[in-house]
């Protein structure tokens, strides 16, 4: 187990899981919104429905950034310290 790497690195990976969810589900509202028949989000036809998807996109981020951090803990478990 490497322990070390989990103290130093996993505001980076969470920072890269939230912005890599960030910019994907940005994208996915984009081009559902030039769809004549979206395929995740609504059409904007609303301030009310505006703020749903932000808050949508915002809480999926976090998730992302969440399962980032899972992922090293994975990787921590599976790693070998060299110190030892």
């Amino acid at each position: 187990m490497n322990i070390s790497y989990l103290k130093n690195s996993w505001i980076r990976f969470y920072k890269r899981g939230f912005m890599t969810g960030l910019l994907i589900m940005s994208f996915i509202l984009v081009v559902d919104q030039f769809l004549a028949n979206p395929l995740f989000f609504s059409k904007i036809t609303s301030f009310d429905i505006f703020l749903f998807i932000l808050s949508t996109i915002f809480f999926g981020s976090v998730f992302c950034g969440l399962l980032s951090l899972v992922f090293l803990l994975v990787v921590v478990i599976a790693t070998k310290d060299n110190n030892s």
